[in-house]
């Protein structure tokens, strides 16, 4: 029972994340360096290897995405003052406005993969996936909410 009602997680994340084209934003990004921008901005407090656990990514790509988006002036590395082994990234200007369209971009998609259900069924959509969130947290991390 639990299978069959978690079978379609797979292809929610793969139809909401992956089916997805961002070339038309004209970023000269792949969607591995778009998920990363997008997690940093949700995550800027973490470190660097915390924010690559959280995408899981091998250390190797993800860091040659890092490289990439530094490369390209998007994001810089910071070192922190208290433990230099300790890495941060942040946005330049040019990272800042490229998670501004990615964050638009993303709206608008997701607004068109809703946009047949009624008020009734965005209402109880989006309550549903409130309450599969909470649970999912708790088992992730143990932790009432």
């Amino acid at each position: 029972m639990f299978r069959e009602r978690i079978a379609v997680f797979p292809h929610f994340v793969k139809k909401f994340f992956y089916d997805h084209d961002i070339s038309k934003l004209n970023l000269d990004i792949n969607k591995t360096q778009a998920k990363i921008l997008m997690l940093i901005n949700e995550n800027n407090d973490k470190s660097m290897s915390e924010i690559s656990l959280i995408a899981g990514l091998e250390k190797s790509s993800f860091t040659r995405s890092v490289d990439y988006l530094v490369s390209m002036g998007f994001i810089t590395r910071n070192q922190t003052k208290n433990d230099r082994r300790i890495t941060k990234l942040s946005f330049t200007e040019k990272g800042s406005r490229a998670v501004d369209i990615l964050r638009n971009d993303f709206d608008f998609y997701w607004e068109s993969l809703i946009s047949g259900f009624s008020e009734d069924e965005k209402k109880e959509f989006f309550e549903s996936l409130e309450t599969i969130s909470k649970y999912l947290n708790k088992m992730i991390t143990g932790k009432q909410k």
